[in-house]
Formats: structure tokens, C-alpha cells, sequence
């Protein structure tokens, strides 16, 4: 199977994220659809590619504006942005992930 085809469902949902790549900072954007497993990132002219490892740092207002780090492979680019797969699932990422996901999006993409 392809890295490209998604394993689970994404919803549309903006959230902030600093990028980071070989401990260089690529600046803060947000996604555009997201799931516990990976996330399109809008970053216009990206200067990543495919297969580059990242981290992505995403605030969690809930914990006191903590950083809750994700990191992922790229699976694709664009001119509009950049697909990550998550390399792991945190318990941690997954509840401020169910916390910011609304309600008509949940069942969809947790029960995947």
C-alpha cells in the first residue's frame, strides 16, 4: 500500500502547529483536516519533501498552552502544503485531539 492512501478518516479542523525539521524551526501554520494518525499541513511552497522526518509541536490550551509533540514522516507535498503520517499514537494527543474535534466529526474519525 502507498504511503499516500490514508488508513483513517480526516476531518477538517485548523489548528496551530509549529514545524520543525533536522532542529530547524519552518515556521507556524495550521492543518487543514486532521486525525489521531496523520494531518495536512498548509504551508504554501513548502521547502520539505517526501520522506523528510518533522516534528510538529501543537498547543494544548487545555494543559496550560503545553506543547504536545507529534512526530511524522511526509508523505506528500504541494503547492498548498504537506501530508504527514504521525509516526506514533500518544494518549496525550489523542484526548486534545478529541477535545478541538467537533462533534459531528468525532465517531467519523476516532472509531477509525
Amino acid at each position: 500500500m502507498s504511503l499516500n492512501h490514508r488508513t483513517s478518516n480526516r476531518a477538517p479542523l485548523a489548528l496551530e502547529v509549529k514545524v520543525r525539521h533536522m532542529g530547524k524551526e519552518m515556521g507556524e501554520t495550521c492543518t487543514r483536516n486532521i486525525s489521531p494518525f496523520g494531518a495536512f499541513i498548509e504551508m504554501p511552497h513548502p521547502e520539505l519533501r517526501p520522506d523528510d522526518f518533522i516534528e510538529l509541536y501543537f498547543t494544548d490550551e487545555q494543559q496550560n498552552d503545553a506543547l504536545l509533540l507529534q512526530k511524522g514522516l511526509i508523505t506528500h507535498c504541494s503547492q498548498e502544503g504537506i501530508g504527514v503520517l504521525f509516526a506514533y499514537d500518544s494518549n496525550e494527543f489523542r484526548q486534545m485531539l478529541h477535545k478541538k474535534m467537533p462533534n459531528k466529526h468525532r465517531s467519523r474519525v476516532f472509531s477509525s
